[in-house]
């Protein structure tokens, strides 16, 4: 077995990927409240949460290479650093991929026909949902490296499960509205193609937050 080495440093890695996902949970709080106001249509607040979550990215890129480069040649850590460094790649991508979602939205006011709405808001509860897992994970792994019990390996375990699972309900909800959009009637090419990109920016959220949960998975495995 492993010895529980992060207890030796004078401040883990594991405290900024805390902090790292922390931002990106923050940036789906914001995504939910940008999308509510896009799709309300009156209302007149979606490019100052476009710009706060646009702040919070640089701020998480900022971070994000504040830990690569922090990392000392030296450095003993309980996991392999490629992994480490593959999972804070993945970690970030999520929260690129909610920037990208409203930046493209920035580009067209699309009126949303009222039909897709309520699979839309389930599709991004789906992307906030999975954010909210990423701190618990890094939460309950950072326990698990320091006592290696078989207890709270499965405690991390449990947050990747649920990861994969809201990935799979979001593919599934994609899938519905990629059906629905072709399906509309009387709706121009150009608003198709907006909603469907969207849509597919809108997955990656969550497929970026599952591929995380797939590095930690090999980070704690034996």
């Amino acid at each position: 077995m492993r010895s529980p080495f992060v207890h030796l440093f004078r401040e883990s890695p594991f405290v900024k990927l805390l902090k790292h996902a922390e931002i990106v949970q923050e940036g789906g709080v914001l995504f939910r409240k940008a999308m509510i106001c896009y799709l309300d249509g009156a209302c007149t607040e979606f490019e100052a949460f476009h710009m706060d979550v646009t702040k919070m990215e640089h701020e998480a890129d900022w971070l994000k290479r504040n830990i690569r480069g922090h990392l000392p040649r030296g450095l003993m850590m309980p996991v392999d650093k490629f992994q480490f460094l593959l999972y804070l790649r993945e970690q970030d991508k999520a929260l690129d991929s909610v920037q990208d979602a409203l930046h493209w939205l920035s580009f067209r006011n699309t009126v949303v026909p009222d039909e897709l709405v309520d699979d839309l808001l389930l599709l991004v509860d789906k992307a906030v949902d999975s954010l909210n897992q990423l701190p618990l994970m890094v939460k309950r792994a950072t326990v698990y490296l320091r006592s290696f019990s078989d207890k709270d390996r499965q405690q991390v375990k449990e947050v990747i499960k649920a990861l994969r699972l809201k990935e799979s309900e979001s593919d599934t909800i994609e899938r519905k509205l990629k059906s629905d959009i072709f399906s509309l009637a009387s709706v121009d090419a150009m608003t198709v193609f907006h909603l469907i990109r969207l849509v597919e920016y809108m997955g990656d959220i969550s497929n970026h937050a599952e591929n995380a949960g797939d590095v930690m998975r090999a980070m704690i495995a034996r």
